[in-house]
């Protein structure tokens, strides 16, 4: 029952706490539920080794070779499993691992509770009541996976909860620096699927580095949260003509069309200083740019918008 109860009581907890911290209830109980199956199988992993580990090794069935190696490897497994349902990267593939691991060891458990093989030397636990704990460990693994897969098809904003967490290189400055910016663009694009990042951190340094000697390029500034898959730029331009060249290069063009089918969301906002203002601080351009476009194509002119006066972004922590 003590595993049972470490679900119960720490889902409970996290929960309490995930609610008074944020006002939106979506995904906290698979938030939840990853926080106390970790604890649950944490502490069992743990039995594997110390405490429990020769009841755990008399639980085999005598079917099975090596009994003392099957515990070490199970009891690895589920520290493995622990640790990956709290990082949300790894929570899908831990839940799914968790569940085959509690389906292939319930065998021990039926062969438990026939042998009369208890814990610590108390009696051992119905087969009945076993058969209902393992169901609902099982459910609440299935459902961790279920909410991480909903949450990653249509919850876009749940991703961007970890963009205050970003990286920013230093700025860029091309041919026409320092003068007077005539216009400015900025904008969001944020990845379908973490794996392209690399690929499209590369992509963004080279265009970084053609920035330099492009004509009437100014200053660029690129901001990402590689772990949401989004990144942002802020680049200012002598005049509108020089912005339409750099973006009409056969090499921006290039990875645009590469990129365009793994965006999930893209926003370009074009900016004129001497009419409106434009985004101070990296806060101020993520506010600007949220996901209002599922292409990735720069917009015309009717994108542009007003925030802060005219400089670039300041370095954020």
């Amino acid at each position: 029952m003590a595993p049972l109860l470490v679900l119960i009581s720490t889902t409970g907890v996290v929960f309490l706490v995930c609610a008074a911290t944020s006002r939106a209830l979506h995904g906290h109980w698979t938030t939840a539920l990853r926080g106390g199956l970790a604890a649950m199988f944490a502490v069992t992993g743990t039995t594997h080794f110390v405490v429990l580990r020769d009841d755990l090794i008399a639980m085999v069935p005598p079917a099975l070779p090596a009994p003392g190696l099957l515990v070490t490897v199970t009891g690895v497994l589920e520290l493995a499993g622990a640790a990956g349902l709290l990082w949300r990267p790894t929570a899908r593939r831990s839940a799914v691992g968790l569940t085959s691991l509690m389906v292939a060891m319930f065998p021990a458990n039926v062969y438990a509770a026939m042998s009369g093989s208890g814990l610590n030397g108390e009696a051992p636990t119905p087969l009945g009541v076993r058969t209902v704990m393992q169901v609902v460990f099982i459910a609440a693994a299935v459902t961790v996976w279920a909410g991480l897969r909903h949450d990653g098809r249509s919850a876009p904003a749940e991703r961007g909860d970890r963009t205050s967490q970003i990286a920013t290189l230093p700025p860029a400055h091309g041919s026409a620096y320092p003068s007077s910016p005539g216009v400015v663009m900025v904008s969001r694009l944020e990845l379908r699927s973490l794996r392209d990042v690399p690929g499209f951190l590369r992509a963004a340094l080279r265009l970084r580095r053609a920035f330099r000697t492009s004509a009437g390029a100014i200053t660029l500034r690129l901001a990402a949260s590689p772990l949401a898959g989004t990144f942002w730029t802020w680049s200012s331009w002598a005049d509108e003509p020089a912005l339409q060249e750099y973006t009409r290069s056969r090499l921006h063009v290039g990875v645009m069309r590469s990129y365009r089918t793994r965006m999930r969301s893209s926003a370009f906002h074009i900016l004129d200083p001497a009419q409106v203002g434009v985004p101070t601080t990296w806060a101020e351009v993520r506010a600007l740019t949220r996901p209002i476009r599922t292409d990735s194509e720069p917009p015309s002119d009717r994108s542009r918008a007003v925030t802060g006066p005219g400089r670039a972004p300041e370095p954020e922590e």
